[in-house]
Order: C-alpha cells, then structure tokens, then sequence
C-alpha cells in the first residue's frame, strides 16, 4: 500500500559513489575530462552544466565554480533548488 507521505516526499539530489542521483530518480556519473558531455542543471534563470575537470568536479554557467567532493555538489544543488534538465554537450549550451 503506498502511503501518503510516500507520496508526498521531496527528492534531493544525492551522490553514491561515483553516481550522482537526481530527484526525479535517474542516475548519471559524472562526465570525465575526455567526455564531451555535461549533466545541465538550472538555478533559477541560469543553466550549469557539471562534469569533471583535472580531477575535480566542475560547474560552468553564468558563473564557475569547482567542488572538492560529490557531496559538496549535491549539497549546493540542493541548497540552490536546481532543477535537472538533462545530459547535453558541453561546449554548445549557453549561458545567458
């Protein structure tokens, strides 16, 4: 039997291992240096798009920023209210 507050719980972003977990309930790892995808979130009007670059964890948009560990991530994801979008190229998304 599913139960309300089942229903009715938020999902948060969260990092296993070397999976990142969005709150819709897909997975995805992290790109790496040689991929050309990004994970693209959006903070409110802005698009990030996260990978990982010289070993450390990489979000570009309107502005950038780098984390020292997955958790680090999916706390500023959580905390700013990102939204994910999908997996896209890294290098032909804009930034408005």
């Amino acid at each position: 039997m599913i139960k309300l507050k089942d229903l009715l719980l938020e999902r948060k972003f969260e990092m296993k291992g070397k999976y990142l977990y969005m709150p819709d309930g897909s997975m995805s790892s992290i790109p790496g240096n040689y991929d050309r995808d990004a994970i693209m979130v959006q903070i409110k009007r802005d698009t990030f798009g996260i990978y990982m670059n010289q070993g450390k964890l990489y979000a570009v948009g309107s502005y950038d920023k780098t984390f020292k560990n997955g958790n680090d991530l999916a706390n500023w994801l959580n905390k700013e209210k990102a939204k994910y979008i999908g997996i896209d190229n890294r290098w032909n998304f804009k930034t408005y």
